[in-house]
């Protein structure tokens, strides 16, 4: 598991490199965050847990939720990139 620095370099690093990055497709990135920890209260919600329960349920997924978010938009299409790239090199090679 890369850590939290590698992770803000890989993000940069893709920011840069893709040219199809504007402010909509932030608001959106944003907005699927707040969904997804909204989908998270509404279930804490209905299993009926007090209210620290479901504070806790969504303290503890924030992290989890905004990394996967991060991990599929940005690191893993750099990873591909860069692995092809690898391949290319390999065969000319």
């Amino acid at each position: 598991m890369p850590e939290f620095h590698d992770v803000v370099l890989l993000k940069s690093r893709a920011e840069a490199d893709n040219d199809e990055a504007n402010p909509y497709w932030m608001i959106l990135e944003k907005g699927s965050i707040l969904l997804s920890l909204f989908l998270v209260l509404a279930i804490g919600v209905a299993l009926e847990l007090p209210v620290w329960g479901v504070a806790l349920l969504v303290g503890l997924s924030l992290g989890p939720i905004v990394y996967l978010h991060v991990y599929f938009i940005y690191i893993r299409p750099l990873k591909k990139k860069q692995n092809t790239q690898n391949e290319q090199r390999s065969r000319e090679n």
